[in-house]
């Protein structure tokens, strides 16, 4: 399930490099590290909250250095193992996990992952000047996933100001998607 939108964000993550992590990105007040960053802390939270971790303890994980002087793949590969690993657990994806933005069972849980892939996928794209396409399918199936969250999703604190109503059904799918996100593509 996972596999194809990490793979999303993988492909961009390739062209970081020391150099660039300062750069700005489409998250106010994001630099490219700050982003590679919260993407591996996404993973590492949803590990500590399917080993049963308290919603303080993900919100830690979250906001914790994972990268330090490491390299950025190789810890964004080890944490994706480590989320795979948690998820094959018997049980526990269907068991209630005290996400921080309230009680979800463990599936909804990895699932939020497929949209951060995506979009943050995208951010980095737009950060670092490589190529933005989203995956087709992916992009579809998360749209349609998250398109009934319209009406709040700006008042969350996590999409930006959520979607700007300039776009309509025939807009493309990623871009209504990124700006269902926050995003002004």
């Amino acid at each position: 399930m996972l596999h194809a939108p990490r793979d999303e964000f993988r492909r961009r993550l390739v062209h970081v490099t020391p150099d660039v992590f300062g750069a700005a990105t489409p998250c106010p007040d994001w630099t490219v590290r700050d982003l590679v960053n919260h993407v591996i802390g996404g993973d590492q939270m949803t590990v500590v909250l399917l080993e049963g971790g308290t919603t303080e303890a993900a919100v830690q994980a979250l906001g914790a250095d994972w990268i330090g002087d490491d390299d950025p793949v190789v810890v964004f590969a080890a944490a994706g193992e480590a989320l795979d690993r948690a998820a094959a657990v018997d049980g526990v994806l269907e068991r209630v996990v005290p996400h921080p933005m309230g009680p979800v069972p463990g599936h909804q849980a990895v699932s939020f992952r497929v949209a951060e892939y995506l979009v943050h996928a995208w951010d980095l794209a737009r950060a670092l000047g490589v190529d933005e396409r989203l995956d087709a399918g992916l992009v579809e199936q998360t749209w349609e996933g998250m398109r009934g969250l319209a009406p709040v999703i700006g008042g969350l604190g996590m999409f930006g100001s959520g979607p700007s109503g300039a776009l309509d059904e025939n807009s493309s799918p990623q871009d209504r998607l990124l700006d269902l996100s926050g995003r002004r593509p």
